[in-house]
C-alpha cells in the first residue's frame, strides 16, 4: 500500500502550474482521496502529492500529480482539477 500520510498534512489546493502540480482531485471525505491513491498511474519524473484543507463547506482532501519539468511536461492549459 502507498503511503497517505501526506493527506494528514495541512496544504492548500495548488494552483494552476504552481509547485508543478498539473492534476489533482478534491474529496470531501478521507476515504475518498485514500481510494483515489492506488488507481493513479505515474510516469516518469511525476510524483503524488497532496494534502488537506478547508473551505467555507468545511473539510477537505486533495491528491495530485505533480511534475520535475513543466518544459518537459508540456502544455500548461491542459492542467486539470476534479472534484469528487
Amino acid at each position: 500500500m502507498m503511503n497517505d500520510q501526506f493527506l494528514n498534512e495541512e496544504h492548500s489546493l495548488p494552483e494552476a502550474g504552481r509547485e508543478n502540480v498539473v492534476q489533482w482531485h478534491v474529496y470531501r471525505h478521507l476515504g475518498e482521496a485514500r481510494a483515489h491513491i492506488p488507481h493513479i498511474k505515474l510516469g516518469d519524473g511525476q510524483r503524488i502529492v497532496g494534502g488537506h484543507s478547508h473551505d467555507s463547506i468545511g473539510d477537505l482532501w486533495w491528491v495530485g500529480v505533480a511534475v520535475e519539468d513543466m518544459r518537459r511536461w508540456g502544455n500548461r492549459s491542459a492542467i486539470n482539477k476534479h472534484s469528487g
